[in-house]
């Protein structure tokens, strides 16, 4: 697991009965707010890829692309009016 961090912040959240019970059975109570921020901060990096994976994929979109264009063509004669 990662370094402890000096600053923590408590937090109230429901797990599913199982979930909490299977907790329960395998991590020790004193390693449990490690365990559940280290799993936590792998999903979250996951998620993160997925994002970036899902800007990419955007970025490469001519459909995109060409709709940014007429963003800015259209934002650039706004003020004429």
């Amino acid at each position: 697991m990662r370094e402890h961090n000096s600053k923590k912040k408590n937090q109230t959240f429901s797990l599913p009965y199982e979930i909490a019970e299977e907790l329960h059975t395998y991590v020790k109570r004193r390693e449990m707010s490690g365990f559940v921020s280290e799993a936590i901060r792998k999903e979250l990096e996951l998620k993160k890829e997925e994002l970036r994976k899902a800007y990419r994929s955007a970025a490469k979109d001519q459909g995109q692309l060409e709709a940014q264009e007429w963003d800015t063509a259209i934002g650039d004669g706004s003020e004429e009016w």
